[in-house]
């Protein structure tokens, strides 16, 4: 026996094609995986940092309102000319503004402070002692600035009335203190590698409650094109470390809002998972060589015995006995190889019997449809149009009976097309029309069935018997048959409007079919679905509901 034939060469060829294939496909779909991870992680952060972008937007679009509303407020028109009013009026007209700016400050977002100004009566109202910026300090947008004084770093806008005026008669102004913008970042961390921030373009500025702004810097200078972008991911390196940073241009400020996480981080899991399968073909691959080694030293020699011993079997030498092994499993394998050469005669003669048996229940078939009560009953019928000289009818009836009877007889052929089985079932349908008057048939099979090769005498049983138990004598008789392919099944339905049968009835007949039949009930039935069976395989068969109709609709199905 050639290397190359011999079992242990195919398992090694066996576990090569196993174990390669598997690690190109998984070192395929990994680099596929982390692509998809990588974009979907891409788009978590954009819609993340979206919504945070959003929320930032919002809070500073609210403050603006804010101080619009109080700018429309009817004190500060009192203002303007508030030496011509009395000093009580004057008291209650910056009461009014005090109250109306802690209401404002009340409902605002990140503790925002409001403050009013009417520099041409040197009035200064406000609530936390902050000094309002002069002229030259007006702001008319967003604009971050610093308190030396106080050591502190705040967010401020201006309104004056009236408004774009140089020579205001009121100033209003709204500060929000950079550490509640930094103590809102700070909530949005992810995890100890992630840490947003805002950045100012033009200024360089950052605003972060983290400390290593150095780090920012050095992150933004990698972001190509920053300017020309209103949001994007990049990976940027920062002390041999890769992260994936997020950035996303505000709306109200003209700020970036920018976030970071660690690369690592983020794809370890799928890192772990790679290393591991990695490890594991190593493994199994190492363990698939021992094992094809002792399948070479335990099993390829007994094998070749058997092959041996299997060929002269197939020589017709049934005597042919092997020398039991001292492998338990291989013992079992003789002993049963021993006993399946004594058997062999035994089980050939039972297939010859078994193919007997089914020839016998075709010829029975057969016999069951050669009616002579049915020959009898359409000779009589002949006779009467006779007697009332209906010819057109004598030659019709004459036409279909012998095409009846011809394809009965023609037996030598056992499968048909579907067509020539619907034809016959089309001629014995028109003898019945013409006895009976009474009844009406359709056949509707779609053409791409027609072709389809069944056995003789597949359909007719099920037609006569719908004829003979389902069509009541006292009124108009229906037969329907229709035919359907789903997903490879072939479908065909025999349906008529009689009395149909109850549930219980529609369940013994199933069963009935499906077991060895020892009399004549359900003959033509049991012996369609049988030869179904044996022409198509376990799932052919015939299934019994009830009709729309209002009678049985039994279903032939094959592949």
């Amino acid at each position: 026996m050639r290397w190359q034939k011999t079992l242990f060469a195919k398992v090694v060829m066996i576990l090569l094609l196993f174990v390669i294939p598997i690690t190109a496909i998984y070192t395929y779909s990994y680099y596929q995986s982390l692509r998809i991870m990588e974009d979907e992680v891409e788009e978590r952060n954009l819609n993340r940092l979206s919504i945070v972008k959003n929320q930032i937007d919002s809070n500073f679009d609210s403050l603006s309102i804010l101080l619009l509303s109080l700018s429309e407020h009817s004190s500060i028109e009192d203002l303007k000319n508030i030496d011509l009013f009395s000093e009580y009026y004057q008291f209650d007209v910056k009461r009014q503004i005090v109250d109306q700016l802690a209401l404002l400050q009340g409902i605002s977002s990140w503790k925002a402070s409001f403050a009013v100004y009417a520099p041409k009566h040197s009035i200064a109202l406000e609530l936390n002692n902050n000094t309002i910026d002069n002229a030259e300090g007006i702001s008319y947008d967003w604009k971050l600035k610093s308190d030396e004084e106080a050591g502190t770093d705040y967010f401020i806008k201006h309104l004056v009335e009236p408004l774009n005026s140089k020579d205001h008669d009121v100033l209003m102004e709204v500060k929000i203190p950079v550490h509640n913008v930094e103590k809102y970042l700070n909530q949005l961390k992810l995890n100890k590698y992630s840490d947003p921030f805002l950045y100012q373009m033009d200024e360089k500025i950052i605003v972060s409650a983290s400390e290593d702004k150095e780090k920012m810097h050095e992150m933004i200078h990698q972001i190509p094109e920053i300017e020309d972008n209103e949001q994007g991911n990049v990976r940027v390196q920062y002390n041999n470390q890769e992260y994936l940073l997020t950035f996303m241009k505000l709306d109200k400020l003209g700020w970036i809002i920018v976030d970071y996480t660690l690369a690592e981080d983020v794809f370890a899991p799928l890192t772990q998972t790679r290393n591991r399968f990695y490890t594991f073909v190593s493994v199994m691959f190492l363990l698939s060589i021992i094992a094809a080694f002792l399948i070479y030293r335990n099993i390829q020699h007994p094998i070749r015995k058997m092959v041996r011993a299997i060929q002269h079997i197939k020589d017709g030498n049934y005597s042919t006995r092997i020398q039991p092994n001292q492998i338990h499993e291989f013992q079992f394998m003789v002993s049963s190889f021993n006993d399946m050469s004594q058997q062999l005669e035994t089980l050939i003669e039972e297939v010859y019997k078994e193919k007997i048996r089914y020839q016998e229940i075709h010829l029975k078939q057969l016999q069951f449809q050669i009616n002579p009560h049915f020959l009898y009953n359409c000779l009589f019928t002949i006779k009467n149009m006779a007697k009332l000289q209906q010819y057109e009818g004598i030659e019709a009836m004459s036409l279909h009976l012998g095409n009846y009877y011809r394809y009965m007889t023609q037996i030598d052929n056992k499968k048909v097309t579907l067509q020539e089985e619907l034809e016959f079932v089309s001629n014995y349908l028109d003898i019945h029309v013409i006895r009976l008057q009474r009844l009406s048939y359709l056949i509707d099979v779609p053409e791409e069935m027609l072709e389809l090769n069944v056995p003789r005498l597949i359909v007719q049983p099920l037609v006569e018997n719908a004829l003979e138990h389902g069509i009541q004598t006292n009124k108009e008789g229906r037969i329907v048959i229709t035919g359907e392919r789903i997903a490879g099944v072939n479908y065909v339905m025999i349906e008529d409007n009689g009395r149909g049968l109850e549930e219980k009835d529609l369940k013994e007949l199933q069963q009935k079919i499906n077991t060895p039949n020892n009399s004549q009930d359900g003959q033509g039935t049991w012996n369609v679905h049988q030869r179904l069976i044996f022409h198509f395989g376990k799932e052919a068969g015939l299934e019994f509901s009830l009709s729309p109709m209002g009678g049985l609709k039994v279903t032939m199905c094959w592949r």
